[in-house]
């Protein structure tokens, strides 16, 4: 998975691969992060159609505004870091609007690291995350052994 600040509009950006039910087809997208998004993914109708995507099931989505309105969902198939995981997929009903959305659904297992000062946008696992701080750990209690070691 790569995450990047697009130069065009300055939005933070995945990558991603979709596939729905024809054999063979994935579609590597690069979908806005959106981190008001509860949702895993929303896609443009013309995605869903070139994947394949099978209707799921017809729900009701609230907006930002508080307005709640009819949504359909597709199932779909993401692909992360080479692991597949099958998603509800929200249709983008604006024909218009041609960029997926992803939101911190698709990510639970994940802990985004964005910086917005030098434009960058990186995706953790919790147990690297730990890793990292153990050798973190390490590395500052060594100098304290070598100064043990040396009588300062």
């Amino acid at each position: 998975m790569h995450g990047y600040f697009d130069a065009k509009d300055g939005n933070p950006k995945i990558v991603l691969e979709i596939k729905g039910t024809k054999k063979g087809v994935k579609k590597q997208i690069a979908a806005l992060f959106d981190t008001g998004h509860s949702g895993s993914i929303s896609l443009p109708i013309l995605d869903l159609i070139e994947i394949g995507a099978k209707l799921s099931s017809v729900g009701q989505a609230e907006l930002a505004d508080g307005f709640k309105k009819p949504q359909l969902y597709f199932s779909v198939k993401v692909i992360i870091d080479g692991v597949e995981k099958e998603v509800e997929a929200a249709l983008i009903e604006n024909s218009e609007v041609n960029e997926a959305i992803v939101g911190l659904e698709l990510f639970s297992p994940y802990i985004a690291v964005v910086d917005f000062k030098n434009k960058s946008l990186a995706f953790i696992k919790e147990e690297d995350l730990q890793k990292m701080k153990q050798i973190e750990k390490k590395d500052q209690t060594q100098p304290k052994k070598l100064e043990k070691e040396k009588g300062v």
